[in-house]
């Protein structure tokens, strides 16, 4: 295998000719690994590899552009450069539709080389320290440890390599907007606006306003199950579009397949996310990131509020993993945020009905539930309505109307 100092594969089976290559790059400043087997010369590559191949075009056994193929097929955006005899040449420019960086034509000019190489050097290293900004910022943002998270991380850096419609879909809570946000933060539109619609039923949205604004950026659409199909109409005409005008991603609770089997949204519009489908899915189906997400929204919530961070007791970690979280990550970063303020998030109401010998209703199940969220966030705000009714996402008056039906007096909280 290559290490990573190593910045050219050269590959020819005429042995005078790979090393009069090898000398011009080794003078030149370069590590050169040489090779004269095409077939060995596959097994060199890791993924990801910073460096660049030269290739002659015709060999015994695989020429340089069969090579060229396998090699693209690992990674799309390795630099392959091609020498040929004059015959060739059509065979070559053949071969640049299909990815190769350039050829040169035999006899090789060494400028000519060095000055290809440089350039293909430039664009590789480029490409891989941002593949590795990339890796670090998805680490930093997406925290966990699940088989699940992992999968996410890899699928959203593939995704934003391209422009391609991406369709988010999941319970409230999972991360979706948080997906959609990074996967634009590490996308090459990332310094272009980010434009969040949020889309409710009854109302037709400003889509026009949402497209204008987000011009050579992303345009995110929350709740895609309640988009208008003649709006849908127009996203499809400019998804079409070469370039796009700007990245389209998708949110919503339920699958492609479902909504168009419920004729939410026109078979074209399916098309347009069909291959880039993401499951987000609930985080009591992911146990391994339950501890690292609590840790790391309590160890938030303790800089903000200018506290030292609490030890955790293992008890307390054991009953974090055994929690259902029925609003998924926004409500474990609420508990993270109640633990750092001395509220412990995990009382005898928490999941209270798995534990019954008796099971009560649904209605009653979703009332004590209820009622221990609304506590919970009056003990967080120390009963200020304003800061309860911006936390929870509900109308002042709407919390009202529940903290009576629950028999809830914010001055117990002050």
């Amino acid at each position: 295998m290559l290490s990573q100092e190593q910045h050219i594969l050269l590959i020819d089976d005429d042995l005078d000719v790979l090393d009069a290559y090898t000398m011009l790059l080794t003078q030149a400043g370069y590590q050169v690994k040489a090779c004269s087997n095409p077939l060995e010369a596959q097994e060199l590559l890791t993924k990801e590899w910073p460096g660049i191949v030269i290739s002659d075009v015709c060999m015994p056994g695989s020429s340089g552009i069969e090579l060229m193929e396998l090699l693209l097929a690992r990674d799309a955006c390795l630099p392959v450069l091609l020498i040929t005899g004059h015959g060739d040449v059509p065979m070559a420019v053949e071969a640049v539709k299909k990815g190769a960086w350039d050829f040169l034509q035999k006899p090789v000019n060494p400028a000519q080389l060095l000055e290809q190489v440089a350039s293909a050097m430039a664009q590789r290293s480029s490409y891989i320290a941002r593949r590795r900004w990339q890796k670090e910022q998805l680490h930093a943002s997406l925290i966990g440890r699940s088989e699940w998270i992992k999968q996410l991380r890899v699928r959203l850096q593939q995704v934003a390599e391209t422009d391609l419609a991406v369709y988010l879909h999941g319970e409230l809570g999972v991360g979706r907007t948080l997906a959609a946000r990074f996967l634009h933060h590490i996308g090459h539109r990332n310094e272009q606006p980010l434009i969040i619609g949020e889309l409710v039923p009854g109302n037709e949205p400003p889509l026009e306003q949402w497209i204008e604004q987000a011009q050579d950026g992303t345009l995110v659409l929350r709740h895609l199950n309640y988009l208008p199909i003649a709006q849908q109409a127009q996203l499809i005409r400019l998804q079409a579009q070469q370039p796009l005008p700007f990245r389209l991603i998708g949110i919503g609770p339920s699958t492609l397949v479902e909504m168009a089997a419920g004729n939410i949204i026109l078979p074209d519009f399916y098309y347009c996310f069909a291959m880039t489908q993401i499951a987000c899915i609930p985080l009591a189906q992911r146990p391994d990131d339950i501890e690292p997400l609590f840790r790391h929204y309590l160890q938030q919530a303790c800089l903000r509020l200018n506290r030292q961070v609490p030890e955790l007791p293992a008890e307390l970690i054991k009953r974090l993993s055994r929690r259902v979280w029925p609003n998924n990550v926004r409500e474990l970063a609420n508990a993270a945020e109640l633990f750092a303020v001395g509220v412990m998030p995990l009382a005898e109401t928490a999941n209270p009905l798995l534990h019954e010998s008796e099971p009560l209703p649904l209605d009653q199940r979703v009332e004590d539930y209820e009622r221990q969220i609304i506590t919970e966030a009056l003990n967080l705000h120390q009963g200020r309505i304003n800061e309860v009714s911006e936390y929870l996402q509900i109308p002042r008056k709407k919390l009202y109307l529940r903290m009576r039906k629950y028999d809830l007096d914010k001055q117990h909280y002050r």
